[in-house]
């Protein structure tokens, strides 16, 4: 052979070999990479998973203790969320309704969690620039009822049956239920479920100067002490289980800006109430308020108010960037309605996403759904079935794509301020975080220049340790910086 074609020959196979070892060597580098990064951290390997996969592979690109069952703190939400645009759909709006019945006054829930919600008030704005709040937006419907020329209310009827009446999943931790992150769900929600509280100074004591919404059935205890200004404020809220009566105590040496916020007991009577008060301010008269009973008639009336709705994709934008957990058990209760046609239960719902999932990643390694949120410490999913879920998912197909895009950017949200400082190289990341105490996860997409897509999913579940945020932002680092050269 001539000396021409036996180095053409030799080149060619040089070619095909780089070609053929390419990938091999990146994904070796790629988990070489991820190992060293929890080695340099001086974190054990047996308290962590991850999982990267290319989408539409069904091999991982890379995997540590993958298929273990852990703990997913607010990573639950991928699966709510997820479960909720396929179920649901991308058309989709709650719409909460004021019906008028003779004399009564009927509010037929949809289980709405951002009925009120500030921040997407807070997007709108009236005609006279202003923006409106939560109790401006009760009382527009207040202000449709004297419209109407209804002089008097004989009952205010509050129809939250759309869910049953379990407020809160027994198994989260008694001390924290006064935490808006602990706030109940029901078929009405308003305000997400909380009031904000603020404080001030006075010559001789420290009184509250603010309470938002203006709920006449939450009453305030409050043993506040004025203390000199060179102290710090200290303010410790309390509420009674089953009651809507909040203890304040601690000191106050100067006023609070930002509002303390509790959560509130029964949240649809305290919506009704509410409306019941704003109607009064202006003149209409309201006998009584209660809740629909079991054995009421389905609500019919004529519709006295424009509907409250809310897009889909508003709720789930809300319940990612955010970590919304009474958004996420909404969601859980409202699958279980729309599959069911029966009052939305968190067991329903777990049992439904369960089945998703199941039937979606092929394979759940142990999944335990316990709530909707990622608050329950009994939720089990391993990395592996979280990357599968994720890549499970269609950007073509717009409910799938939904759940894609309700996901923050890097510089976005909850996560904005751990993550902004990312090296991209180009790629486009989405990601949900996660954290309950000694839980921390990290889950998402790494999206390629080319169309490719990565799913990952990072999850540390330690007895013992406190870990920092720089782990979980080094291991997507060494993601990032792997993704797109190592997909296949």
């Amino acid at each position: 052979m001539p000396p021409l074609m036996r180095l053409l020959r030799y080149t060619s196979l040089m070619l095909l070999l780089v070609l053929i070892l390419a990938p091999a060597v990146a994904l070796a580098g790629l988990q070489a990479d991820l190992e060293a990064t929890i080695s340099k951290a001086k974190f054990s390997q047996r308290h962590v998973s991850v999982a990267v996969r290319e989408c539409g592979s069904p091999n991982l690109l890379a995997s540590i203790s993958a298929s273990t069952p852990r703990i997913p703190a607010s990573n639950q939400k991928l699966l709510t969320s997820g479960a909720a645009a396929l179920v649901l759909g991308a058309d989709f709006r709650f719409t909460t309704q004021l019906l008028r019945s003779g004399e009564n006054l009927i509010v037929l829930g949809d289980g709405d969690p951002a009925l009120g919600d500030d921040m997407l008030l807070a997007e709108m704005q009236l005609p006279d620039g202003k923006t409106l709040t939560a109790t401006g937006l009760v009382d527009l419907w207040a202000a449709s009822v004297a419209k109407s020329g209804m002089k008097r209310v004989d009952t205010l009827i509050v129809d939250d049956r759309v869910f049953d009446r379990e407020w809160t999943p027994a198994e989260w931790p008694a001390g924290q239920l006064r935490n808006a992150y602990c706030a109940q769900v029901g078929g009405v929600n308003f305000n997400h479920n909380t009031v904000k509280i603020k404080v001030k100074p006075t010559n001789n004591a420290a009184v509250v100067s603010d309470m938002r919404p203006p709920y006449s059935g939450v009453i305030l205890k409050n043993t506040l002490k004025r203390v000199d200004r060179k102290k710090k404020l200290e303010i410790n809220p309390q509420r009674t289980q089953g009651t809507n009566t909040i203890r304040l105590s601690g000191n106050v040496p100067v006023a609070n800006q930002i509002p303390i916020e509790v959560t509130i007991d029964n949240p649809p009577l305290q919506f009704g109430t509410l409306l019941a008060d704003r109607l009064r301010r202006i003149g209409i008269a309201v006998s009584t308020v209660r809740l629909a009973a079991t054995t009421d008639p389905p609500a019919t009336g004529k519709p006295i108010a424009p509907p409250i709705q809310t897009e889909l994709a508003d709720v789930l934008r809300r319940c990612n960037h955010e970590s919304e957990n009474m958004f996420g058990e909404a969601l859980l209760k409202r699958i279980a309605y729309q599959t069911t046609h029966r009052s939305g239960t968190r067991a329903a719902g777990s049992r439904i996403v369960t089945g998703l999932v199941e039937t979606r990643t092929g394979s759940a390694d142990g999944l335990q759904v316990a709530d909707g949120s990622g608050m329950s410490s009994h939720n089990r999913i391993s990395a592996r079935t979280m990357t599968s879920w994720l890549c499970s998912f269609d950007p073509a197909m717009p409910n799938e794509n939904l759940f894609i895009e309700s996901l923050s950017l890097h510089n976005q949200g909850k996560v904005q301020k751990r993550l902004s400082s990312l090296n991209l190289h180009g790629t486009t990341v989405r990601v949900k975080s996660g954290y309950i105490s000694k839980v921390y996860t990290l889950a998402g997409y790494v999206e390629c220049p080319a169309g490719r897509r990565v799913s990952f999913s990072i999850m540390i579940n330690t007895p013992t340790t406190r870990v920092t945020w720089a782990l979980r932002r080094g291991l997507l680092q060494v993601i990032i910086n792997h993704a797109c050269s190592s997909a296949q």
